[in-house]
Protein backbone atom coordinates (compact mmCIF):
# COMPACT_ATOMS: atom_id res chain seq x y z
CA UNK A 1 0.00 0.00 0.00
CA UNK A 2 1.35 3.53 -1.08
CA UNK A 3 2.47 6.01 2.18
CA UNK A 4 -0.51 8.67 2.37
CA UNK A 5 0.59 12.15 0.84
CA UNK A 6 -0.11 15.71 2.46
CA UNK A 7 -1.38 16.40 -1.05
CA UNK A 8 -3.03 20.04 0.67
CA UNK A 9 0.98 21.43 1.83
CA UNK A 10 2.01 19.95 -1.38
CA UNK A 11 -0.20 22.06 -3.61
CA UNK A 12 0.86 25.27 -1.26
CA UNK A 13 4.65 24.86 -1.72
CA UNK A 14 3.85 23.88 -5.62
CA UNK A 15 2.07 26.66 -6.01
CA UNK A 16 4.12 29.18 -4.15
CA UNK A 17 7.74 27.92 -5.91
CA UNK A 18 6.08 28.01 -9.54
CA UNK A 19 4.91 32.03 -8.38
CA UNK A 20 8.30 32.50 -7.23
CA UNK A 21 9.82 30.77 -10.27
CA UNK A 22 7.45 33.04 -12.33
CA UNK A 23 5.71 30.13 -14.48
CA UNK A 24 2.47 29.65 -15.83
CA UNK A 25 0.92 26.15 -15.74
CA UNK A 26 1.20 25.23 -19.30
CA UNK A 27 5.51 25.74 -18.67
CA UNK A 28 5.02 23.82 -15.61
CA UNK A 29 3.84 20.80 -17.59
CA UNK A 30 6.20 21.28 -20.23
CA UNK A 31 9.07 20.85 -17.16
CA UNK A 32 7.71 17.96 -15.00
CA UNK A 33 5.13 15.92 -17.59
CA UNK A 34 2.54 16.49 -15.19
CA UNK A 35 -0.95 17.78 -17.25
CA UNK A 36 -1.95 21.16 -16.53
CA UNK A 37 -5.23 19.74 -14.94
CA UNK A 38 -3.60 17.87 -12.37
CA UNK A 39 -1.32 20.51 -11.30
CA UNK A 40 -4.37 23.02 -11.05
CA UNK A 41 -6.01 20.45 -9.43
CA UNK A 42 -3.27 19.86 -6.91
CA UNK A 43 -2.59 23.52 -6.20
CA UNK A 44 -6.69 24.25 -5.87
CA UNK A 45 -6.63 21.41 -3.01
CA UNK A 46 -9.01 19.69 -5.08
CA UNK A 47 -7.11 16.41 -4.76
CA UNK A 48 -7.05 14.17 -2.03
CA UNK A 49 -4.14 11.62 -2.89
CA UNK A 50 -1.58 11.62 -6.23
CA UNK A 51 -0.08 8.76 -7.56
CA UNK A 52 4.03 8.28 -6.76
CA UNK A 53 5.07 9.51 -10.37
CA UNK A 54 3.40 12.51 -9.84
CA UNK A 55 4.74 13.04 -6.39
CA UNK A 56 8.08 12.24 -7.25
CA UNK A 57 8.14 14.26 -10.61
CA UNK A 58 6.98 17.55 -8.83
CA UNK A 59 9.06 17.23 -5.95
CA UNK A 60 12.26 16.72 -7.73
CA UNK A 61 10.82 20.13 -9.92
CA UNK A 62 11.05 21.64 -6.74
CA UNK A 63 13.80 20.66 -5.08
CA UNK A 64 12.73 18.61 -2.46
CA UNK A 65 12.18 15.12 -1.11
CA UNK A 66 8.71 13.38 -1.78
CA UNK A 67 8.92 12.18 2.71
CA UNK A 68 8.60 16.25 3.39
CA UNK A 69 5.26 15.71 2.31
CA UNK A 70 3.95 12.56 4.63
CA UNK A 71 1.17 13.63 7.27
CA UNK A 72 2.96 14.59 10.49
CA UNK A 73 6.27 14.48 8.77
CA UNK A 74 8.96 16.13 10.93
CA UNK A 75 9.85 19.59 8.47
CA UNK A 76 13.25 19.73 7.09
CA UNK A 77 16.08 20.54 8.89
CA UNK A 78 17.07 24.34 7.76
CA UNK A 79 20.03 24.24 5.69
CA UNK A 80 23.38 24.98 6.42
CA UNK A 81 25.57 28.02 6.94
CA UNK A 82 26.33 26.97 3.17
CA UNK A 83 22.88 27.76 1.84
CA UNK A 84 20.69 29.02 4.25
CA UNK A 85 16.66 29.26 3.91
CA UNK A 86 15.06 32.03 3.66
CA UNK A 87 12.97 33.80 6.73
CA UNK A 88 9.69 33.01 5.40
CA UNK A 89 10.77 29.23 4.67
CA UNK A 90 12.78 29.34 8.24
CA UNK A 91 9.12 30.29 9.51
CA UNK A 92 7.57 27.94 8.48
CA UNK A 93 9.79 25.50 9.55
CA UNK A 94 9.13 26.18 12.94
CA UNK A 95 5.16 26.76 12.60
CA UNK A 96 4.86 23.51 11.34
CA UNK A 97 7.66 22.15 13.99
CA UNK A 98 4.91 23.11 16.62
CA UNK A 99 2.95 20.37 18.40
CA UNK A 100 0.25 23.26 20.03
CA UNK A 101 -0.60 24.06 16.44
CA UNK A 102 -2.88 22.16 13.99
CA UNK A 103 -1.06 21.49 10.71
CA UNK A 104 -3.47 23.26 8.86
CA UNK A 105 -3.34 26.55 11.03
CA UNK A 106 0.45 26.39 10.92
CA UNK A 107 -0.16 26.26 6.95
CA UNK A 108 -2.03 29.18 7.15
CA UNK A 109 -0.11 31.51 9.39
CA UNK A 110 2.92 30.21 7.31
CA UNK A 111 1.19 31.65 4.27
CA UNK A 112 0.06 34.90 5.66
CA UNK A 113 3.60 35.89 6.92
CA UNK A 114 5.11 34.84 3.58
CA UNK A 115 2.17 37.28 2.28
CA UNK A 116 3.10 39.79 4.66
CA UNK A 117 7.23 39.47 4.24
CA UNK A 118 6.78 39.47 0.49
CA UNK A 119 4.67 43.01 0.60
CA UNK A 120 7.25 44.29 2.85
CA UNK A 121 10.54 43.47 0.85
CA UNK A 122 8.98 45.20 -1.92
CA UNK A 123 7.85 48.74 -0.24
Amino acid sequence: MAEPVDVERLGQRLRRVRAQRGLTLEKLFSETGVSVATISRIERGGSKEIDAGTLVSLCKWMGVRPEEFRPGAEPPKPPGRKAAASTPEAVELYLRADKNLEPRTAALLAEMFRAAYEKLAKA
